[in-house]
């Protein structure tokens, strides 16, 4: 199964809305022609869109980004692809609902969208709230699940997805520096292994002047678990960005993945039960 990853640079927007909307809808086509089920884009990359309205204030910014989303991009991205069988994940970006503000990860999803909200938020998301549950779904024989960046580093979060025998979490991110990215990527390749999933991140990259994406950096990761079926590379970066857009193609083995849940001889954590007895003794 090809899942195909954009590390969507903010400083390569073109002069237009029209024409951003464009590029988009080729762009997935494009992917969709070579073969790509899954399609992943980074966390915030809507909030470029920013750039195309004339707001007074930030918060103005989020709900007019919000609002065009909803209303506009979203119904057109479906009446384009909602026929294909696919998985879009077009990042993330602010969604109004119920008189709050989420970062949710709209993704396409046999044919309709479904919102992510990010559950674990940082301390300059302050004009969002957190969502309150993360969706798990069957796509393509694996359970799939969308993990929005700080999420992906969460250690309770991770015992849930064990609970779930999660197959694939897909991570879009938005990091502004080295440091950031190699949090989201190291806890991705762990979770790989602790979970016996693949794991996807798709990070943001380049410059804004929208305040709350100002500056974006990283590197894709693709992590697959440390066993013994495993017999392609376990591990993938794609080169490191500042600025340019970095497309990855990266194949998934369904059955390889499916296969990991069966017991044998080989050590593999995520199979092992938890241990509600066991105690630390502090010295």
């Amino acid at each position: 199964m090809k899942c195909s990853v954009v590390s969507y640079s903010l400083s390569e927007d073109p002069g237009s809305l029209e024409d951003w909307k464009i590029n988009l809808k080729e762009e997935i086509n494009s992917f969709i022609k070579n073969g790509s089920k899954i399609i992943l884009y980074p966390e915030l990359f809507l909030m470029g869109l920013s750039r195309y309205f004339k707001s007074s204030t930030p918060l103005d910014d989020i709900k007019n980004v919000a609002n065009f989303v909803t209303n506009i991009l979203l119904p057109e991205l479906k009446e384009s692809f909602g026929g294909n069988d696919i998985l879009l994940i077009l990042g993330s970006g602010p969604r109004l609902y119920a008189g709050k503000i989420f970062n949710s990860a709209p993704f396409l999803y046999r044919g309709e969208w479904l919102f992510q909200d990010k559950l674990y938020l940082t301390p300059w998301e302050t004009d969002f709230s957190p969502g309150e549950e993360l969706l798990c779904f069957d796509f393509g024989g694996l359970k799939t699940a969308v993990v929005i960046c700080f999420d992906s580093e969460q250690p309770d979060l991770a015992m849930k997805l064990k609970r779930e025998s999660i197959d694939l979490i897909l991570v879009p991110s938005a990091t502004t520096n080295e440091n950031g990215n190699n949090r989201v990527n190291r806890c991705a390749s762990a979770r790989a292994i602790e979970l016996g999933a693949a794991v996807v991140t798709s990070p943001l990259v380049g410059d804004s002047t929208c305040d709350l994406i100002d500056h974006n950096e990283g590197r894709q990761g693709f992590f697959l678990p440390a066993q013994e079926e495993i017999t392609m590379k376990q591990e993938i970066h794609s080169e490191y960005s500042v600025a340019n857009k970095v497309i990855g193609h990266y194949e998934i083995d369904v059955n390889i993945i499916k296969n990991l849940k069966n017991d044998n001889s080989e050590t593999k954590p995520f199979l092992k039960p938890f241990n509600s007895s066991l105690k630390i003794r502090s010295l």
